[in-house]
Parts: C-alpha cells; sequence; structure tokens
C-alpha cells in the first residue's frame, strides 16, 4: 500500500508527491482534471488548494484521490531533476517606474528541492529586450541580504517574511511556506 509523505506543488499545473521510502513523482493534474472532469484543476488557485495524508488527497472543490491512484498516474522523478522545480510566492508589476512605464515586475520564487531555495529578480520591460534579472538564495544568503524583505514587499509576497525571519528548522521553515503559498498562488 502506497502511502504519502508530502506533496508540493509546480508552476506547471502539476503536482510533486514524495512517497514514503524517498519516491518522488510528478502528476500532471489534467490526468484526474479529464479523467473524472474536475474543471477547478485548470485553475492554479483551485488546483493548490488541497489537504493531503498519507492515504489521500482532498481538494476544497471536492475532489479527492487515494495514494494507490496518485502513484498509479504519475511518474518517477530523479532527486536532481527536482532542482528544477519551482513554486511562485509573490510576482507583481510595479510599473510605472523610472525604469518602465508599463512593465516592472518583481518576483520571488521558491525552489524547495534545491540547496539554493530563494529566487529573487525583476523583469523590467519584458519580451525579447528585457532588462532585470535574478539571484538564488540559500536560506543563510537570504537572511544575510539586507534588500531581501524590500524586495519581497515589491513582490507583493511580504506574508512570507515573518515566516523566513522566524529562523526555524529549514524543513518547518519550507513546509510553511508551501503551505500559504499555495493559498495564495503567488498573489
Amino acid at each position: 500500500m502506497k502511502r504519502i509523505l508530502n506533496i508540493v506543488p509546480n508552476e506547471n499545473w502539476q503536482l510533486i508527491i514524495e512517497f514514503i521510502g524517498s519516491e518522488y513523482r510528478l502528476l500532471n493534474t489534467y490526468l484526474p482534471r479529464d479523467e473524472f472532469n474536475w474543471g477547478d484543476l485548470a485553475y492554479p488557485q483551485h488546483m493548490k488548494r488541497y489537504v493531503f495524508t498519507p492515504e489521500k488527497i482532498i481538494w476544497e472543490f471536492g475532489g479527492e484521490l487515494n495514494a494507490e491512484y496518485l502513484y498509479e498516474k504519475s511518474v518517477k522523478v530523479d532527486k536532481k531533476d527536482l532542482e528544477s522545480e519551482y513554486l511562485r510566492l509573490g510576482y507583481k508589476n510595479q510599473a510605472p517606474t523610472k525604469e518602465d512605464k508599463r512593465h516592472h515586475v518583481y518576483y520571488v520564487y521558491l525552489r524547495p528541492f534545491t540547496k539554493q531555495l530563494f529566487s529573487l529578480g525583476e523583469s523590467i520591460g519584458g519580451g525579447h529586450a528585457e532588462r532585470g534579472g535574478g539571484r538564488a538564495y540559500s536560506y543563510e544568503e537570504l537572511l544575510l541580504d539586507s534588500q531581501w524583505q524590500q524586495h519581497f514587499e515589491l513582490s507583493g509576497c511580504s506574508w512570507a517574511i515573518p515566516i523566513i525571519k522566524r529562523q526555524g528548522d529549514r524543513s518547518s521553515v519550507m513546509a510553511d511556506l508551501i503551505d500559504e503559498a499555495r493559498y495564495r498562488n503567488g498573489l
């Protein structure tokens, strides 16, 4: 019998499911969406709102899948491949600014399967001739950057600041950030 240890959504309408025994699998949520006609799974604000137990996942809209189904419909993913997975904490356009009248976006992404947990950046102008840039930080590096809190505020995720400043163990901070990000959907 399969048992769930953790579930983390990504920004590609997928769930990263950790089963007991350190096996990670990736579920494309279009599979249950199409099979059960659960249109809510097409929207991140609904797809990310769930609770889970070791036996099943239950979405707020009423959909429920057991661990056996999740295992059967998902594909194995190597830990190395998990490093490219991310979850949006915040993304906000602050335009007009002196740099651009229409597009000056600040963003923060959580990369829960890497040492560099946080990706902070700016997109100025957008498109092919965009200006801006970004940087990845470990938890410890982020706390040493004097501008991180301001960047989180500009990105629209000031809610994450007290969680990060709490400086508990990495896994509990990560779990709290993921839970809150799921409900806020990067807004």
